[in-house]
């Protein structure tokens, strides 16, 4: 039972690269970049990183990958690059509380909870409500 209970906190919790993919996807968006475009930038300054380029060639990568499809997604990271942007670009958080807010309503999200009540948790965490 407790195994079952760490895989579940391990699936909902964001990780290190889910908040950084964020972050990048968001970086595109605030160009009005749709959806798919912001996935593939994500994508091409993370194979520019994993590379070992600098940030300014992952923003190079980043950018021209936005003229190609994205590689599939996981919903999970969709659903959080989604919440992220929110925070950030419509909320103009920080990334520390873009995140906080984030990662909130994933969770409720992930514990059943509806979009308004998801928005209200990120709101909670953010320190705003």
């Amino acid at each position: 039972m407790e195994q079952k209970k760490h895989d579940i906190a391990k699936k909902i919790v964001p990780t290190p690269e889910d908040r950084s993919y964020a972050e990048w996807f968001a970086w595109a968006k605030r160009g009005g970049a749709p959806a798919s475009a912001c996935h593939a930038a994500a994508q091409g300054a993370f194979l520019a990183l994993s590379g070992g380029k600098d940030v300014a060639t992952a923003v190079q990568m980043a950018t021209a990958a936005m003229t190609r499809p994205p590689a599939p997604v996981a919903a999970s990271r969709q659903s959080y690059c989604a919440w992220f942007s929110l925070a950030n670009i419509d909320l103009n958080l920080d990334q520390h509380r873009a995140h906080a807010f984030a990662t909130a309503a994933v969770h409720a999200l992930d514990a059943g909870e509806d979009a308004a009540s998801a928005h209200a948790a990120g709101l909670a965490a953010a320190g705003i409500r």
